[in-house]
């Protein structure tokens, strides 16, 4: 489902692309047509600002002429075209008498101009520039660049008016590319909140997945070695199951046993031989009697113990052995009965670096003699 989903993402980016391409071109058209239309409202501001620096004085100072300079009737008759009125001075007359004259000018709609009507004998004449006019007359300045603004406006707006169609067009296919667009993006990012949802499920997943690997991992290793542990239990628990046996007949033999090893100690000192006769003769008599008792009687089994015997032991290959034993003692059981057979007892200390008095010629006769020699205290 993950790989579904990122797929209807990839789609859904692509859709988006596309509409945000067509969105693009429609604004380019806008800015093509609106950089045209800036050419002219320079101008176009210009004269309204001249329109607005005129009063009543300076058009009664045109109305005044009876037979006006060429310049003043010049201006007077494209302004009297553009406001739909002959070209004649007659016409100007009036025009200019109008209270709203300047208010028309301001508010002329300059969408619906034809610049043919100007071209020629107006715009097109190199007279007819503000600066000339200025000479004959400044009211007539004003109106000369509000006419040479009015044509250009009107020049620019032909150029314009199929990008401006051209423009509605395209907005209202924008207007719809823009809601496609809207809708697309809301879809895309519902999709890819899935996706993030699917994704964190996806990597929660992983890691459970891992961890439980390393569970299992760990749980086989602990039952290799509780196999392993039950298996070495197994062995002992035959010698434990021999032990437990053992002991029984031993708790059975207690009885005869303890008999004959109080009997031995209260008969005194007699030789081993003599001894082990009495005992061959208690042992057939208590089986007589029907007295448990061990067939392979021992005394030292009975009376003695296990503790001494090893000590016994290690006595005996330390005192009667050949070669020098190492013998490693936690308990200090053998600094206890060693202590009066070492030739030389010292303390040598490895954590300060010194050479003892004579030690080399002391080790030489030990190992020389074969006897003794004990280190202690080594740390």
């Amino acid at each position: 489902k993950l790989a579904v989903d990122q797929e209807r993402v990839e789609l859904g980016k692509l859709v988006v692309d596309q509409e945000r391409v067509k969105a693009e071109d429609t604004q380019a058209i806008a800015a093509d047509a609106q950089r045209d239309l800036d050419e002219a409202l320079p101008a176009l501001e210009g004269a309204n600002k001249a329109l607005d620096s005129l009063d009543k004085a300076d058009i009664s100072e045109i109305r005044v002429f009876t037979k006006p300079p060429d310049m003043v009737m010049t201006v007077m008759e494209a302004v009297c075209i553009l406001l739909g009125s002959k070209p004649d001075w007659s016409s100007a007359k009036q025009v200019l008498g109008d209270s709203y004259f300047l208010r028309k000018l301001m508010e002329y709609d300059k969408e619906n101009i034809k610049p043919q009507i100007l071209q020629k004998k107006y715009v097109n004449n190199p007279d007819f520039v503000p600066e000339k006019v200025e000479k004959v007359s400044k009211a007539c300045k004003s109106m000369c660049m509000w006419v040479r603004a009015m044509d250009l406006y009107s020049r620019v707006l032909k150029e314009v008016g199929p990008k401006k169609e051209r423009l509605a067009a395209a907005q209202v296919k924008l207007n719809a590319t823009m809601a496609t667009l809207k809708e697309k993006q809301a879809q895309l990012q519902e999709v890819q909140n899935k996706i993030k949802i699917l994704q964190d499920q996806f990597d929660q997943s992983i890691a459970e997945k891992e961890g439980l690997a390393k569970t299992m991992a760990l749980t086989e290793a602990r039952l290799g070695r509780a196999g392993k542990l039950t298996a070495a239990l197994g062995d002992e628990q035959v010698r434990w199951q021999e032990s437990i046996e053992l002991f029984e007949q031993e708790i059975h033999n207690v009885v005869g046993n303890v008999f004959i090893a109080a009997a031995c100690v209260a008969s005194g000192a007699f030789t081993m031989h003599y001894r082990q006769l009495l005992i061959d003769q208690w042992i057939v008599r208590c089986q007589e009697l029907g007295i448990p008792i061990s067939a392979s009687f021992s005394l030292i089994n009975i009376l003695g113990d296990p503790y001494e015997i090893r000590l016994w032991n290690n006595g005996i290959l330390v005192t009667r052995g050949r070669r020098w034993p190492l013998m490693i003692d936690p308990q200090d059981q053998v600094t206890q009965s060693t202590a009066n057979q070492c030739f030389c007892l010292k303390s040598f200390n490895q954590s300060k670096v010194f050479v003892l008095p004579h030690f080399s010629s002391l080790l030489d006769s030990v190992l020389y003699l074969n006897t003794l020699f004990r280190f202690y205290n080594i740390f």
